[in-house]
């Protein structure tokens, strides 16, 4: 978890910038909390993780997903040892709809649910594994994520800053150092783009292209 309180951190975006005219805290306060939502969502971060447990009913193939979720990864049948299919929305709705009822084995999200097929013909206990997405930063509360993302949170949050004030060239530096400083802390956490489920359920499209233009 970060060291650094959403305070102080205000206080250091003020010192790079500089006098602003019409800038206070409160606007730099949004600034740092946008560049937040940005570092946890490109990031794939453990401290991010977590899970929603879904007990299905009979016959039924919606069900209510996790309420904060930056994307939802991966669907378990705990009940089957079932690591579950994730198919894009429209291969959902191509499915046969009116199959009897079976044992799950794909899903997609549609807005805030879960949709299961086939419908379940017993009562399941599914699991959706998820980046949860962190509450916005008040007072002096601190990051759940890695206390060095609080150096990443300055240089981006004043980034937003100079963009904000019409100072796009300075915003790009800034924008250059975030990403560089976060790129040289970076372990086994990759900057990812958050498909939900994509590596662990199916074969990536890139990598079919690249093979198919490499005639292997």
């Amino acid at each position: 978890m970060g060291l650094l309180g959403l305070d102080v951190i205000e206080g250091e975006v003020s010192s790079a910038m500089g006098s602003r005219t019409g800038v206070d805290a409160t606007r730099r306060n949004i600034w740092i909390n946008l560049a937040y939502i940005d570092i946890a969502s490109g990031i794939d971060f453990e401290e991010l993780s977590a899970r929603f447990t879904i007990p299905t009913v009979v016959s039924q193939n919606n069900y209510a997903g996790p309420t904060d979720p930056q994307v939802v990864q991966l669907l378990r049948d705990n009940t089957n040892d079932n690591l579950m299919t994730w198919v894009p929305k429209s291969e959902f709705y191509r499915l046969e709809q009116s199959v009897d009822d079976a044992i799950p084995t794909r899903w997609t999200r549609e807005a805030t649910e879960i949709m299961i097929w086939p419908n379940p013909i017993a009562i399941i206990s599914m699991v959706a594994h998820y980046k949860a997405t962190p509450a916005l930063l008040t007072g002096s509360n601190v990051t759940v994520l890695p206390a060095y993302v609080d150096n990443a949170l300055i240089m981006l949050g004043a980034a937003y800053g100079f963009l904000a004030v019409g100072e796009d060239q300075r915003a790009i530096v800034w924008v250059n150092r975030a990403a560089q400083f976060l790129g040289s802390r970076l372990t086994d956490q990759d900057f990812s783009f958050l498909l939900g489920g994509l590596a662990h359920t199916q074969p990536s499209p890139t990598s079919e292209l690249e093979a198919s233009a490499s005639g292997t």
